[in-house]
């Protein structure tokens, strides 16, 4: 009796990991559109905290798009 009470168990645990690999898969295809807008930044410290500063484009970017 436990034997079937154990394949029900794997069963769950499979259907599980399925569903955990498909949301991976999903976030790792998000993560790479986004990747494609992503702004310059600098990251610094500012009285003793970390902070992340988009970057000032510079004169050679500006010039360039002219």
């Amino acid at each position: 009796m436990s034997f079937n009470a154990c394949g029900c168990c794997v069963a769950v645990l499979n259907q599980q990991q399925k569903q955990n690999i498909s949301y991976q898969n999903q976030c790792q295809a998000v993560s790479v559109a986004n990747s494609k807008n992503l702004v310059k930044s600098c990251t610094v410290v500012e009285n003793g905290r970390v902070v992340i500063k988009p970057l000032q484009s510079s004169v050679n970017e500006s010039s360039d798009e002219a």
